[in-house]
Formats: C-alpha cells, structure tokens, sequence
C-alpha cells in the first residue's frame, strides 16, 4: 500500500466567512479549478475555506540527505 504524497501538504486560507452559504459558495467556485483541493473548515466564530495543490513535486517527496550511508560509512571509520 502506497502512502499518499499529499500527506502533511500545508492548505492556504483563501477566505473567511461568517456563514456557511458564503463559504460554500467560495468553495465552490475554487472547484472548478484544476488540481486544486477545497474544504470549508468551521472555526469557533466562523468558517474558512482552505486549497492546496494536489500536483507532488518529485522534490519534494525525495530524502534530503544526500548520502544515505553516512551512518554506515562512519562506523567503519570508527572501528578501524
């Protein structure tokens, strides 16, 4: 089973809204976008509508260290 790549991804505000109705039809509106996800997110006072890119950058998801053995080299440095 694979994980999913959008996983952790931050959301952006795109607005807040004192009713739903509004934030509903922001969202909707956003929809129709391309690679965009939408959600309405009820807060304390009010409603907010949040996006992110569904398009996973290929960096992104790649491990930072560069040499993965780093561990394993310095152990057999020490050793000797």
């Amino acid at each position: 089973m694979e994980a999913n790549p959008l996983l952790k991804r931050p959301w952006d505000i795109a607005g807040r809204f004192n009713t739903f109705e509004e934030a509903d039809k922001k969202r909707k509106q956003l929809q129709d976008k391309q690679n965009l996800q939408v959600k309405v997110k009820k807060l304390k006072k009010n409603y907010v509508v949040k996006t992110r890119s569904t398009v996973v950058d290929e960096k992104r998801n790649k491990s930072k260290r560069k040499n993965k053995n780093f561990y394993n080299t310095m152990e057999t440095k020490d050793d000797s």
